[in-house]
């Protein structure tokens, strides 16, 4: 089995809701029929109240990421159909190949087309030049990993994908997406919530320059969705 994360961009006559509704009715049965399975699918149908109550967690080209859609296959040489299917619904499809891991489980009982509670932290960025491969994995999966537990106590729950390749053409040079999910959406625009403490958010700076590439990173609000 394989995971592929695709970046989606709406179509510009065509409202972010109405482009959720066609993911979950229409591309969520249809990639299920092509052997896609354990769908996620993250909306930035958030971003007006991300704006007026947080407008700092909108990091990066926020504005062309309208979806983020990742699943499971068995065989990464017949994805053709599973893209054309994205094709058909976005105006653009920006994809990886990912290895997964998850610090932080969760038990997705909401599966099968109910929004989770809260709101999902959606992020991607890639690798400074000056670091290491080994670095940069030791960095960002080892160090990072585990102070975001201090850095996030509110959080509940942390999936992590290291990528393995991009699969479309001119797909920026993504080597960390990540996805952050807490409870409320206090927990997320409230820093107090958000923050564990001045020491936490001062340990976090210190840290991303070892992992994180600053001018080509994205982060934004999402809401999401799960499908078996």
């Amino acid at each position: 089995m394989e995971k592929s994360i695709y970046f989606l961009q709406k179509p510009a006559t065509v409202s972010i809701e109405t482009f959720r509704d066609s993911l979950l009715n229409k591309l969520v049965p249809h990639l299920q029929s092509l052997g896609a399975s354990q769908l996620t699918i993250n909306i930035a149908d958030l971003n007006p109240s991300i704006q007026e109550q947080a407008p700092s967690r909108l990091i990066g080209p926020w504005q062309r990421l309208s979806a983020a859609v990742s699943f499971w296959h068995d065989c990464l040489d017949q994805r053709a159909p599973l893209e054309a299917s994205l094709a058909d619904i976005s105006d653009t499809i920006i994809g990886y190949l990912v290895t997964e891991s998850v610090p932080q489980v969760f038990d997705p009982v909401w599966e099968g087309g109910q929004r989770r509670p809260g709101v999902t932290q959606f992020g991607a960025n890639g690798k400074p030049q000056d670091v290491s491969d080994e670095a940069f994995y030791h960095n960002w999966q080892v160090l990072h990993s585990t102070s975001s537990f201090d850095l996030h106590p509110l959080r509940w729950s942390y999936v992590r994908n290291a990528v393995a390749r991009p699969l479309t053409a001119d797909a920026p040079a993504y080597r960390a997406i990540v996805c952050e999910h807490f409870r409320e959406l206090s927990d997320f625009t409230d820093d107090e919530r958000y923050f564990g403490s001045q020491e936490a958010v001062v340990a976090m700076l210190k840290e991303l320059p070892g992992f994180c590439d600053f001018n080509n990173m994205v982060s934004l609000a999402t809401s999401e969705y799960y499908f078996r």
